[in-house]
């Protein structure tokens, strides 16, 4: 997982009944392993900072109103890559 630390990466976001949504960029600052996010559901997580919403006026914010970074799954998130073609799974 700390492999993921320091890249440049894409995460996909979705609603909370699974409807894709858009996307945002960012940078993988820190990662957790098997957190806890429901009872009895693990997933591995990585802290994303620098976040581009790609709309300079609509500030990406975290459900805690921070700016600019959040913790999101690692099956959510693409990292870019300019030397490989672009694919979903890491």
């Amino acid at each position: 997982m700390y492999h993921f630390i320091g890249k440049q990466v894409r995460v996909h976001l979705y609603s909370r009944d699974g409807t894709a949504v858009g996307s945002i960029t960012g940078r993988v600052a820190d990662v957790a392993e098997g957190v806890e996010v429901a009872d009895g559901m693990k997933k591995d997580l990585v802290l994303v900072v620098d976040i581009d919403t790609g709309d300079p006026e609509t500030p990406y914010k975290n459900s805690a109103g921070m700016e600019g970074e959040s913790w999101f799954a690692v099956q959510d998130i693409e990292i870019i890559d300019e030397d490989r073609p672009r694919l979903f799974a890491n």
